[in-house]
């Protein structure tokens, strides 16, 4: 097929269009990618023993999840040991009782699954407080300290932001029509890593024997930031797509997956002309939040006996200190927790608008300021120094500017949605010139790899659909 394909970015919404379209015949194809690697938000680095996700960690679901439907078959995935031994530590050090913890998680997520939640029209956090507030102080609830029932409560706020990528959970609407993949939610790449994922897409994993690569390595073009997009509505008319080395390509059509942070940030000079505003609203008004890792390396792990995943719960008091202290930042950490298959590693879990004021901070602070934590909430342990220690910025990163998207209130406002996102953009005779994937092209799956995989695979059926006819 001698059409001419441009894809902008080799995460793995790209490579999977990439190579979809290499399977059904497509070799004109170029992908530029604005870093020196391919993954996008999945990046697998070394780091202690073997090696850590910096992006995207854990495969969440199984039930209509192409990632688990690619990576289970060839038994590639297990269960991560943070979905058990969940702990709650106060700021004092006190270990809250495992059968208290275990009695309010439970109750959390009943509540954010259960079914009112979508028809209660509000937000997240209207209906949660409400409906946990009168819960708990259900006879059934009464034993439990009512001190801890208020810290837990702060504390599932902040294990939301993190989950969901947003600052508060009185910005995220009520009436999400996302999905969950049933299943195992954390399942983990066995010490192997997300990137992986990219493997098995090029068909060149270990694991498939048999299978033919796809080499479409060599149709990518690294350090390419795109500057410009030119498309024209009229037929017959190339797209012409500026970089910012002053190189130049043209296209009969344009696979956009570059994060929704960028869009966000570049809206007004990436395309001409600009986009229609039914796409611009979509581009406005879905969220896209920072949620970033800090992880340790331990010469002696002092955590091993306690658990797997640590909560932390704030004393008012040590909260209102710290509030005013050069420690505000860790406001921001709402767990700790275990890597897998990497027994001297420990994570930190940076959410919200704390975990982009840390992007400004020095490792060196970086590492002060959760040793102070871990002084706090792991009181009695010898704690030394790590070995060495990892951080992740994805907000400041010019080249991403967030970890993933959402929907907002904004969303609703401006009466847009992931469908407008997913549109592409049209010449006069109905040829797709611009078509855009990635996670929040996807309203069922966004946030995730295999929503972005899945959003890769529309994209390129929807050209070579095209051709078909």
């Amino acid at each position: 097929m001698s059409a001419r394909v441009v894809i902008i970015g080799a995460g793995s919404a790209g490579i999977a269009a990439a190579t979809r379209l290499y399977e059904h015949g497509f070799r004109n194809v170029t992908i530029l990618e604005a870093t020196g690697r391919i993954g996008g938000r999945v990046h697998t680095v070394p780091f202690g023993e073997n090696v850590i996700d910096c992006g995207a960690q854990w495969c969440h679901g199984e039930k209509n999840n192409v990632v688990y439907e690619m990576a289970g078959p060839l038994a590639l995935l297990e269960s991560s040991v943070v979905a058990e031994k969940n702990v709650l530590l106060k700021s004092d050090g006190e270990v809250v009782q495992q059968e208290q913890t275990d009695r309010l998680m439970i109750l959390a997520e009943r509540i954010v699954e259960s079914e009112d939640l979508y028809n209660s029209g509000g937000t997240l956090g209207d209906f949660f407080v409400e409906r946990f507030t009168k819960e708990v102080n259900e006879e059934k609830m009464k034993d439990i300290d009512r001190k801890l029932v208020r810290q837990f409560l702060e504390f599932y706020h902040g294990y939301q932001k993190g989950y969901i990528a947003i600052d508060s959970w009185y910005d995220y609407p009520a009436d999400d029509d996302s999905e969950d993949c049933e299943g195992d939610d954390s399942l983990s790449w066995m010490g192997k890593g997300y990137k992986s994922i990219l493997d098995l897409l090029m068909k060149r994993h270990p694991s498939q024997n048999n299978a033919e690569p796809i080499p479409i390595e060599k149709n990518i073009e690294f350090n390419k930031f795109v500057e410009n997009i030119h498309w024209n509505k009229g037929p017959d008319q190339p797209i012409t797509i500026r970089c910012a080395d002053g190189s130049r390509y043209e296209a009969s059509h344009v696979i956009i997956t570059v994060s929704l942070g960028v869009l966000k940030e570049n809206i007004n000079t990436l395309f001409t002309p600009q986009l229609p505003s039914v796409k611009q609203n979509a581009i406005k008004g879905i969220h896209f939040g920072t949620v970033n890792k800090a992880i340790f390396e331990f010469e002696t792990p002092f955590w091993t006996e306690m658990g797997n995943t640590f909560g932390l719960l704030w004393n008012s008091e040590e909260l209102e200190k710290i509030r005013t202290s050069k420690y505000a930042w860790t406001e921001g950490v709402s767990a700790f927790f275990k890597i897998d298959r990497q027994p001297k590693l420990l994570g930190a879990w940076m959410m919200g608008k704390e975990c982009r004021q840390a992007e400004l901070i020095p490792d060196s602070e970086i590492t002060e300021g959760i040793l102070f934590l871990l002084g706090m909430f792991f009181k009695n342990k010898q704690i030394d120094q790590p070995l060495r220690m990892k951080t992740t910025q994805w907000f400041s990163d010019p080249y991403f500017r967030g970890s993933y998207s959402s929907p907002s209130l904004a969303t609703r406002l401006l009466k847009t949605d992931y469908k407008d996102m997913a549109i592409p953009l049209t010449d006069s005779l109905g040829t797709p010139a611009l078509l855009f994937a990635g996670e929040a092209t996807n309203g069922l799956h966004y946030g995730t790899v295999h929503g972005a995989i899945k959003s890769g695979w529309r994209e390129a059926d929807r050209i070579i659909n095209f051709y078909k006819k």
